[in-house]
């Protein structure tokens, strides 16, 4: 896919991983770029603002993905401003920490919110936005992790690693569902260097780095850049490619 004229959006792009994402695709020649958020809406404005210096029209737009009638009206107010969607990262997410082996800690509250952020919202945006996606042979990339694929010890929590892992199914599900018009692939990050990681750890931020890295064949963590640059490959030089999860982790899950 060639993206000069192309619109694009990330949802969960204010930051991290979604921000690196925003800030690749638009670097490559996207003509317009929407940046959802749900609660970072200093941290979206900054983004637009930084991306439209580029000469890209970009906007941010609140919408909670766990409401389909917000995710309709950010999708309508698209096609009112652009006319056009060609690129939907779904890269919203969450998860609690909750210990794998402490099950009574993992409340129903914990897995329906899980749940319904990282695969029902997923989904909402998908159906949303599939007749637009349709009409412009678009794509569909799903940021799941590497929990969903390795049932390690030091996962954030069992919901987290059930719901990425259903992420990947419904991969599958879709790029079947929405062929021939359009494809739908998957990127599994492994650790990844972001704020939300590091006010996780705190001051042992660092020290938890450099463990970590240890265990990787490549010795270092992803960083959202790492990520990003695997979205674009997906998007720019996999038109032949669709149903797939790509794992970009460093390669961990060799050993």
């Amino acid at each position: 896919m060639e993206l000069h004229g192309r619109v694009a959006l990330v949802t969960g792009g204010a930051g991290g991983i979604g921000g690196a994402v925003a800030r690749r695709l638009a670097n490559a020649g996207l003509s317009g770029m929407v940046i959802n958020y749900r609660s970072s809406g200093k941290e979206a404005e900054a983004l637009v603002s930084e991306i439209e210096r580029h000469g890209v029209k970009a906007v941010a737009i609140r919408a909670d993905i766990k409401s389909d009638h917000e995710v309709r009206r950010m999708v309508s107010r698209i096609k009112d401003d652009f006319g056009r969607l060609d690129v939907l990262v779904n890269n919203a997410g969450v998860t609690h920490w909750v210990k794998l082996a402490n099950l009574e800690g993992l409340t129903d509250a914990i897995w329906d919110e899980i749940l319904d952020v990282n695969v029902k919202g997923s989904f909402r945006c998908a159906r949303a936005a599939a007749q637009m996606l349709s009409e412009n042979q678009g794509m569909i990339i799903n940021i799941s992790s590497i929990s969903g694929v390795l049932a390690t010890s030091t996962i954030s929590s069992l919901a987290y690693g059930t719901a990425k892992a259903a992420l990947i199914y419904m991969t599958k599900g879709l790029a079947v569902a929405m062929a021939p018009r359009v494809r739908v692939n998957c990127v599994a990050p492994a650790f990844t260097d972001t704020p939300w990681m590091s006010q996780h750890f705190g001051v042992d931020y660092q020290q938890v780095i450099a463990n970590a890295s240890a265990g990787y064949p490549l010795q270092r963590i992803a960083t959202p850049e790492d990520i990003a640059g695997a979205v674009l490959g997906l998007i720019t030089g996999g038109d032949f490619v669709t149903g797939q999860t790509l794992i970009v982790d460093g390669g961990l899950s060799l050993s």
